[in-house]
């Protein structure tokens, strides 16, 4: 047909066909400004088992010896006083409304003297005597054993499948290297270090190889994050929990302020802190800190610099292996969501080193029942440049609310364990109607920049449980998640299917 046209009406129809198509283009949210730099493919999973054999990770020996040390100075240094037991745990009511600089909170543990002065004696040993954590000396050591940027997680046993789907999520929008750790060599899965998370450039690591042999700590669960943090070779990081993702490339934070000049930054939870004061007397501390946000932390994210913040994670660590017993009620009090959470901010605190806590508060994602109860399904996180430029320095308020960009989607309830998502009837309603459990779309794609991130999730959940339904310990067994989670795709996200999955 162009063939015939003369050479002024073909130039007419070229230019109307071309400006058609921008005008497409930008109905679906497209922005040349935001085109990025081009991201390995994320390997298929029929090639999984193509990739030559990787092997364990090994710790590096520099890096265990410098633990053996420290290992060796916590337990010197450790409380030699009764475990804290809570009585009653602290209130987080109105919480919503919990904005501002921190101050005191009014409930305590009502510890007596012997258990102060114990806690204090043992704290300042390691600050002080033993480990000598106030010293400048921590960014050499760290250039002698740290370098370059990565990723860092925990997972293992049902948390090998979120963190898989994780990693590949992160792969659309980074390349950086990722090191997952394990608790124990019961946990390490051959076919998952070795094939699937070596083709997504991750690798495992064991957190008990790095312990000494005689070594009486014996870190789980909260107490794995820090030390994962420190035992990797990356020197600056961005921490993330298994269920989490960055939706956006973390490098951007890592090569600008706030992180630049302070080598830290924490994002917040739902609730108010509630530490007892005490702990900072505990902690050698003369008053109660300024400045502190208000809100508690929530650490399935953070960015660290162990060139600025060696000795806060140190601190850190021994914060978390005395945990259970001492610092996770003393930081907590009993409160929603006790654990690691707020140990690396209160050994920066407790150090006077920089920190950035991003004060946009979290939102949430999830959806409404048909009686209208909201149910939640996933923390969104904001970007902490977005954050530094909006607030600067001040708070969030309602009217500046909403104006940064999300960097991290936490699935932290439920979590995307297909197995296990499907046995407990997470994603029907009660009358069995398969649902977004993120909410419509039109809203998902709004909070983020065109982006239907629960399709995208579901996507790479089918492809994963189609491959790896035999292969991943915690879903043998489970027969049939393949099909099923096919057939909730099929319901949800397949073209003509119920794209709302809201009655």
């Amino acid at each position: 047909m162009l063939a015939r046209l003369s050479p002024r009406l073909l130039l007419l129809a070229i230019a109307f066909f071309f400006l058609l198509s921008l005008l497409t283009l930008n109905r679906s949210g497209f922005d040349p400004k935001n085109i990025k730099p081009t991201i390995p493919n994320i390997p298929s999973t029929a090639d999984l088992w193509k990739d030559p054999k990787h092997g364990p990770s090994k710790p590096s020996p520099a890096i265990k010896k410098f633990w053996a040390k420290w290992a060796n100075i916590f337990h010197e240094s450790r409380p030699q006083v009764e475990p804290i037991k809570v009585k009653e745990a602290a209130s987080t009511a109105n919480s919503d409304n919990a904005n501002g600089e921190r101050k005191p909170h009014k409930h305590n543990l009502g510890l007596s003297d012997k258990v102060i002065n114990g806690l204090h004696d043992a704290h300042k040993s390691l600050l002080q005597d033993r480990g000598g954590l106030y010293g400048s000396r921590f960014s050499n050591q760290s250039r002698e054993l740290f370098s370059g940027t990565g990723i860092v997680t925990v997972a293992g046993g049902p948390y090998f499948a979120p963190v898989i789907i994780s990693i590949r999520m992160l792969r659309k929008v980074t390349s950086m290297p990722v090191h997952v750790f394990l608790e124990s060599q019961g946990e390490y899965e051959p076919e998952i270090c070795e094939h699937v998370l070596p083709s997504l450039n991750a690798e495992c690591f064991v957190v008990s190889d790095f312990m000494p042999k005689d070594s009486p700590i014996k870190p789980t669960h909260y107490q794995l994050k820090a030390l994962a943090i420190l035992f990797s070779t990356f020197e600056t990081i961005v921490y993330i929990d298994s269920d989490c993702f960055p939706v956006r490339d973390p490098a951007e934070m890592l090569t600008s302020e706030p992180f630049l000049s302070t080598g830290l930054i924490t994002w917040p939870d739902y609730w108010v802190a509630t530490e007892d004061p005490v702990f900072y007397t505990i902690a050698g501390m003369t008053s109660f800190p300024p400045g502190m946000p208000a809100r508690s932390t929530e650490s399935g994210e953070l960015l660290i610099s162990k060139n600025i913040h060696l000795s806060s994670l140190l601190l850190a660590c021994y914060y978390n292996l005395f945990g259970p017993t001492h610092y996770y009620p003393l930081l907590s009090q009993g409160a929603l969501g006790e654990g690691d959470k707020e140990t690396f901010l209160a050994a920066a605190v407790v150090l006077g080193l920089p920190y950035y806590r991003v004060k946009e508060h979290v939102a949430t994602i999830g959806y409404f029942t048909a009686e209208g109860d909201f149910k939640g399904g996933a923390m969104v996180q904001h970007h902490a440049v977005d954050d530094a430029s909006v607030h600067n320095g001040t708070y969030a308020t309602a009217a500046d609310s909403h104006k940064c960009r999300p960097v991290f989607l936490h699935a932290n309830f439920p979590k995307m364990n297909a197995g296990r998502l499907l046995e407990e009837n997470k994603l029907t309603t009660p009358t069995g109607k398969a649902l977004r459990i993120w909410g419509k779309k039109t809203d998902v794609e709004k909070k983020f920049e065109g982006r239907d991130i629960e399709k995208e999730v579901w996507a790479e959940m089918k492809d994963v449980s189609c491959a790896l339904e035999t292969v991943i310990r915690d879903w043998r067994g489970h027969g049939g998640i393949c099909t099923r989670v096919k057939e909730h795709w099929s319901a949800v996200f397949a073209e003509g299917s119920f794209l709302s999955g809201i009655i």
